[in-house]
């Protein structure tokens, strides 16, 4: 599955994605928040059935926290909306991919920190399994 396959599942379903995979450039504040997916790899496929098994970080990037301090939850808030929409979810396309199950990596988004310009930044990651068409 490539990440803009996932990029574009995640608008479909309503979320605000930065539309190039694997980039993260300094976006206008007007552009946030919004989810920056990365591959991460994945395991090995299956030996002997057509199953992959990729990988992916979604970074979380919210609005400025020191003028608005509520950032900091909404954009935890955010995440967590993500990995609920994505953990333990079953049979559904993703592409040319039918994808038998995902599974988010942690329970709770990892916090980052600020990047330079004092937006909070949140990490999730998620696993997939799935067949290619």
């Amino acid at each position: 599955m490539r990440g803009k396959e996932l990029i574009d599942f995640l608008v479909s379903e309503g979320f605000n994605v930065f539309p190039d995979a694997n980039f993260m450039p300094d976006v206008d504040e007007s552009q946030l928040p919004a989810l920056f997916v990365f591959g991460s790899g994945g395991s090995e496929s299956d030996n002997d059935l057509p199953i992959e098994f990729p990988s992916f970080q979604v970074i979380v990037k919210g609005k400025n926290y020191k003028t608005d301090p509520l950032q900091m939850d909404s954009t935890e808030q955010l995440a967590i909306s993500l990995i609920k929409f994505l953990d333990k979810k079953k049979h559904y396309e993703i592409g040319n991919n039918l994808v038998y199950f995902s599974k988010a990596m942690q329970s709770n988004p990892i916090p980052i920190g600020l990047d330079t310009l004092d937006r909070p930044v949140f990490s999730t990651n998620f696993r997939f399994k799935l067949q290619s068409f």
